[in-house]
């Protein structure tokens, strides 16, 4: 008896094969990691997967995630690989752990720790990273992850690999540009996805200061940047300083020439309303379609997912837009405990949270409530906004809301109520965004804020909120899938064609639903994180091989680093 021709055939699945192009009806074969037929297949395979009233989809791909340490522990990177993620590009905002000299690592990994919400104990039980390039940090997980994976090179590695502690505190000079640029280089061969910096004044390290992309001047961001002329693939991310702001005068000065010196395409964060600047989105929006309809590639973000702000005191960014607060935050125990407590101080953080919380973090005592709470005794204020508990006590918001957390150890759950007003809003921002050919999905921002919000929904929201009423199926997949990998240079990947790479998603539409938000304590150190469900993905497959079967693992870990 002969052998079978396929390891894997879908039978009769409406194909969207991420292109753009109108689904059809077709069988697709599999044989090893390639899709090797789409058309009828009488032939033997493996495995067959009834299709019949399934959408079948090329797998989709993250473009702003910071997974690059939850791989040491979670290789298929939950939640984003429910939401039909096969691919995740890690690395985002100039955050990478590597370049690195062997000292710098605990440095690198408390900024992270600090500017992307990740616990500083779960880093520390479970990095597995001890210094090396781009290469070596990715190297490790070839043959033991479940999705593909790539990774830009970050800014602030490159400038405190060449620094040092100078990195954090003044412009560099030529010579010490010269040997980022060969560090970004370097990290280009070792198959880096491109480069990444950010320059926001909120971005700050540990130790106070702001993180060392933000000491650069834009000629060092041009400089670096532009190492990607020298290859044919890759993208430059970056998040201005006056993100939020509209772009102002400099920053757009600054992205053109990053463009120009890179000629390769320029990927933006997301576009929404700020409390500083409530037009800043249609403001940044326009300015990318002058530049693209100046033969420019600039691709800012919509962002589909509605998941709220939670956040604890003992560990949050939510409020480092206000300066007293961030200074406060940043404080080791007890120190952090004793401010909190100290009346002059508490005086000018209630201040400061009057004059500037609904601005720039949207927050007010009316729509920040207390969601969990570690003493029973408090379990009756749970669901209780600290306007109405300070009316009910007689009392100042900001006095409820200290006297609360301190009394929990700041162990007290508290979360941002959607007004479902503003959902609505921000939903028609969103799909008058998403209709630009420019813009991409995102942004999950997988792997960081993980007691603060999850977004690894938003592929799961843009094709059950905004389609077909705002995009078809068949656009909603080709910015899921094949815009994401053309504009990062993925090659192979994300379409369904023959040749190309068998990741794919097969979905009962009907089923198709965001699960419940939740807070799971699964990390190293028994650290906790927010994750999103989902209902309705039948069956994730990476590289020819099943990964999850109703969103359970398999067992089969076939992801590949992208180089």
């Amino acid at each position: 008896m002969s052998a079978p021709e396929f390891d894997l055939v879908i039978k009769g699945a409406r194909v969207v094969d991420g292109t753009g192009l109108p689904a059809y009806v077709s069988d697709v074969g599999v044989k090893g990691d390639r899709i090797a037929k789409i058309g009828r297949i009488d032939s033997a395979a493996i495995r067959t997967i009834d299709g019949d009233g399934l959408v079948l989809t090329p797998g989709f791909i993250d473009i702003h995630t910071h997974y690059d340490v939850q791989l040491d522990w979670d290789p298929i990177v939950t939640p984003s690989c429910w939401h039909g993620i096969t691919t995740v590009l890690a690395g985002n905002c100039g955050f990478t752990l590597a370049p690195a000299k062997p000292e710098d690592v605990d440095w690198l990994a408390g900024m992270l720790s600090r500017v992307e919400g990740m616990s500083r104990a779960a880093l520390a039980e479970g990095l597995k990273f001890t210094g090396g390039g781009h290469g070596d940090y990715w190297g490790r997980f070839e043959g033991k992850v479940g999705v593909n994976v790539a990774s830009y090179v970050g800014h602030c590695a490159v400038r405190r690999y060449v620094m040092g502690d100078d990195a954090s505190e003044r412009e560099a000079t030529p010579e010490e540009i010269g040997q980022m640029k060969e560090l970004v280089r370097e990290a280009m061969r070792e198959g880096a996805i491109g480069f990444s910096t950010s320059q926001l004044d909120l971005h700050v390290g540990e130790d106070g200061r702001e993180v060392p992309s933000n000491h650069a001047s834009a000629d060092e961001v041009v400089a670096l940047a532009g190492v990607l002329s020298e290859f044919d693939r890759g993208a430059v991310e970056i998040i201005p300083r006056s993100f939020g702001r509209g772009y102002d005068d400099a920053d757009r000065e600054l992205m053109v020439r990053i463009h120009e010196a890179s000629g390769r395409p320029v990927e933006l964060n997301l576009l929404f309303p700020s409390g500083e600047d409530p037009e800043s989105w249609s403001k940044s929006l326009a300015w990318c379609k002058e530049q693209n309809e100046k033969g420019g590639r600039f691709h800012p973000q919509f962002a589909t997912n509605r998941g709220g702000i939670h956040m604890k005191l003992s560990d949050t960014f939510v409020f480092d837009d206000m300066k007293k607060w961030r200074e406060v935050l940043c404080l080791a125990e007890p120190e952090r405990s004793e401010r909190l407590r100290d009346p002059a101080a508490r005086a000018e953080l209630g201040q400061e949270f009057e004059a500037e919380a609904a601005t720039t973090i949207g927050m007010s005592w009316g729509n920040l409530a207390v969601e969990q709470v570690a003493d029973p005794a408090n379990q009756e204020k749970v669901g209780k906004t600290i306007a109405e508990l300070a009316a009910a006590e007689g009392k100042d918001g900001v006095d409820v809301f200290l006297d609360l957390a301190l009394s929990e150890g700041l162990e007290t759950w508290f979360n941002m109520v959607t007004v479902p007003e503003a959902a609505a809003y921000m939903d028609q921002i969103c799909a008058q965004v998403m209709r630009e050919p420019f813009a991409m999905a995102g942004s999950s921002d997988g792997g960081a804020h993980l007691a603060s919000f999850v977004g690894a929904d938003y592929t799961t929201n843009l094709l059950t909120d905004f389609v077909p009423d705002v995009l078809s199926l068949e656009e909603a997949v080709f910015k899921l899938a094949y815009m994401p990998a053309v504009v990062h240079g993925i090659r192979d990947r994300g379409a369904i064609r023959e040749g190309y790479y068998a990741d794919l998603v097969l979905i009962d539409m009907d089923a198709l639903a965001k699960g419940e938000t939740w807070l799971a304590k699964d990390f190293p150190a028994e650290s906790e994180r927010f994750v999103v469900d989902s209902r309705g993905y039948v069956a994730t497959i990476v590289n020819g091989e099943v990964v999850l079967e109703q969103n359970k693992h398999t067992g089969a870990l076939p992801g590949h680093v992208l180089r």
